[in-house]
């Protein structure tokens, strides 16, 4: 189940969200379920999530935006998995 997530999606306006409403935004397979997603987040990243949405871009590309419990700070767990 590991290769659910491909890579972390970073642009400005996900930075925002990082820092404004500790949001981390990812690129997913298109298959994978909300489920999962959360399921491998949480196991891969040692992390609680509240909520996710998910979208599919005009590319065919599965975008999940995760909302990290209050003891995360994206920023940090940003940080910690290489994305900066």
């Amino acid at each position: 189940m590991m290769d659910t997530i491909l890579h972390p999606h970073v642009t400005e306006k996900t930075v925002d969200k990082m820092d404004f409403e500790n949001k981390m935004v990812f690129i997913c397979q298109p298959e994978a379920t909300k489920d999962e997603i959360v399921d491998e987040v949480e196991e891969q990243f040692d992390l609680n999530t509240t909520s996710i949405n998910t979208m599919v871009t005009s590319k065919g590309q599965k975008k999940a935006e995760i909302t990290l419990a209050d003891e995360h700070d994206a920023q940090e767990v940003a940080s910690r998995i290489g994305v900066f």
